[in-house]
């Protein structure tokens, strides 16, 4: 313990000790509890402070850890996933190939080298939660490979496989200008090519992974280590089982052709499963697994369905993660209350994430139905109505309603937006958000910097 902590005298009755004599960096909240524990009890009040000083050299990782293990914490854990190109990344970490689809597109069409998209996009994620102040950082695996080569053919304007493709202004992403229908994702592979596929890959190996699409991982965690930051690494695997991704003729097989389904899905878990496990040993400590498997009605599939398809394979997911020390975070929207039991707790699952509060998921529910005990629950900030058209103060009084009732018992809770920052999500309203968590655990307030050059 630090030489001038252990020769300080108990304070009799001054509860503004640790206010004054702030040597260990403690934050409003750390201060608050340790001013009260000190005057009810000296000694517990030294243990607290040694653990304190203990943690803090990881102490994003002992935070989420206690999140996860329904422990205690100095304060809730913060996590977000950033759309990629979204407007929030100009001010942080300018207007480059890994921030705004306008550059990056120009980028490809130059002929920008792999190593240099790579850092790009190493350096925009791990700024970002720098500047946030994250503790959870998403990353999963990048390309192994430039994707495509468009060519330039105006400001905005692109042509690619004699499509034309232009920058709108609006949603700041990159648009097919004859967009129809076949475009939709709905319009993928047909019942005769899924055939095909189950048929030339039933027996087939695993693909291995290329050890060039961890770069982005590997390089951010550079940066965090050269800054002595502390972060958690998230990342996320489908396995088969997002049932609101299947085409219609799909779903019918669980009718049908359950068995066809049975070997689809086998497919793609088998291939999961191995790169969860790539993922965990290359430093992943969290794994969001899943996929969406309901809308705002309730689940896709019949409760029946869900435990016969899906639930066999999420629950072997988990176990995988758990075998390698992970937790397991189930991702999808919807509303989930008619498969409950095997959605929280038949599953095995460790937490809980895009918590849909628009579909019915609420905090207040979540919490007296008992799953916020026995699941940790990364949200619940709507992303849906109001991080995109509420006001800063309503989105602060969520936030501050969040964090009660997330504090209400030990750990259980992470917050996090009840989806993403979306292209939909405001800017100021994000800072908003993490400015009413910044206050109410007595961290410094960021303010926006509003730059957002150009650069490549």
């Amino acid at each position: 313990m630090n030489q001038k902590m252990t020769q300080a005298c108990r304070p009799e009755k001054n509860e503004e000790f640790f206010r004054g004599n702030n040597i260990l960096g403690l934050n409003n909240y750390q201060i608050n509890k340790l001013d009260r524990l000190c005057v009810q009890s000296w000694p517990n009040c030294v243990m607290k402070i040694q653990k304190i000083m203990n943690n803090k050299i990881r102490e994003s990782h002992v935070r989420v850890r206690d999140a996860f293990m329904h422990s205690e914490n100095d304060r809730t854990p913060l996590f977000e996933l950033f759309w990629d190109f979204h407007p929030i990344y100009w001010d942080i970490c300018g207007r480059n190939p890994a921030t705004d689809e306008s550059v990056y597109w120009d980028a490809l069409s130059e002929g920008i080298s792999l190593a240099e998209l790579v850092e790009y996009q190493a350096q925009a994620k791990y700024k970002m939660a720098k500047f946030f102040n994250l503790d959870i950082i998403h990353v999963g695996f990048n390309a192994e490979s430039i994707p495509f080569h468009p060519q330039k053919t105006g400001n905005g304007r692109w042509l690619l496989d004699k499509e034309e493709y232009y920058f709108d202004d609006r949603t700041k992403r990159i648009r097919k200008l004859n967009y129809t229908a076949k475009d939709a994702f709905s319009c993928g592979k047909s019942e005769e090519e899924e055939k095909e596929f189950i048929k030339h890959n039933c027996n087939r190996e695993i693909k291995k992974i290329n050890p060039q699409r961890l770069l982005v991982l590997k390089r951010i965690k550079e940066l965090a280590e050269k800054d002595g930051r502390d972060l958690v690494y998230m990342g996320e695997i489908g396995a088969g089982t997002g049932v609101a991704q299947y085409p219609e003729f799909m779903l019918m097989w669980m009718i049908a052709e359950p068995d066809l389904l049975r070997n689809w899905i086998q497919i793609k878990a088998r291939q999961a499963f191995y790169e969860t496990t790539v993922l965990i040993s290359a430093g992943c400590e969290i794994i969001a697994l899943g996929g969406d498997v309901s809308c705002d009605k309730g689940p896709i599939i019949s409760p029946e369905h869900y435990r016969e398809f899906i639930l066999p394979v999420i629950r072997e997911h988990v176990d995988i993660v758990h075998e390698m020390g992970a937790f397991a975070v189930y991702t999808s929207d919807g509303n989930h209350w008619k498969i409950k039991d095997d959605f929280f707790f038949n599953s095995g699952i460790d937490g809980y994430k895009e918590v849909d509060c628009a579909a019915g998921m609420t905090f207040s529910r979540l919490a007296d139905e008992g799953i916020k005990d026995r699941v940790c629950i990364i949200g619940n900030i709507d992303a849906r109505h109001l991080l995109c058209n509420g006001s800063a103060e309503e989105v602060k009084q969520n936030v501050i309603n969040c964090l009660e009732l997330g504090r209400k018992t030990p750990g259980g809770h992470i917050l996090h937006t009840s989806h993403s920052v979306h292209e939909d999500v405001k800017t100021e309203n994000y800072y908003a958000m993490n400015n009413a968590y910044r206050e109410y655990f007595g961290l410094e307030i960021i303010k926006r910097r509003e730059t957002g050059k150009k650069s490549i």
